[in-house]
């Protein structure tokens, strides 16, 4: 038997329709002497969602300074990460000795394993973390009428904070 998935949309009356579906599969493959395992998780996030905070740790690595030093890509995405799952209460990485007890490991949260809420997050994150620290974002844009692709710098607003009088 082929493996069969489900998505089951936030709205409720399509997220109904599926669920029928699925009984209905369900039912079918039963009568047929089947046996079956159901796994239910949050949506993966996108390629595009991938792509996108890919991109602006890239631009991040190419502006900022941590210690006084530039890092690569690589290096501020694991800064990133560890602050975002500090900041948002998540597990967050740890450092622990490594097998020959000579050095040490960075051990935690992993990009690849986020939902499509958790994506959607990081990138809200990324947004902030870039505007308090002065960052510039660049993104390839498609103009609908004519394909003309065009790359578009931005950054976000800094939020200012409300000093009681």
């Amino acid at each position: 038997m082929k493996p069969r998935a489900f998505t089951i949309p936030g709205d409720r009356m399509r997220a109904a329709h599926v669920i029928r579906a699925m009984s209905e599969f369900v039912i079918a493959m039963t009568q047929a002497g089947h046996s079956l395992v159901a796994t239910f998780s949050e949506e993966s996030k996108t390629r595009e969602q991938e792509a996108k905070y890919h991109s602006m740790i890239g631009d991040i690595a190419e502006q900022a300074e941590h210690l006084g030093s530039k890092w690569t890509a690589e290096d501020w995405k694991r800064l990133l990460l560890d602050k975002f799952a500090r900041e948002t209460g998540r597990t967050g990485g740890k450092i622990i000795p490594n097998l020959d007890s000579n050095g040490v490991v960075e051990v935690g949260i992993l990009s690849r394993k986020f939902g499509k809420r958790e994506a959607s997050e990081f990138i809200e994150f990324l947004m902030s973390w870039g505007a308090e620290n002065g960052c510039y974002f660049t993104e390839k844009v498609t103009d609908p009428e004519t394909g003309e692709i065009f790359t578009v710098t931005w950054q976000m607003a800094k939020q200012r904070e409300e000093v009681a009088a």
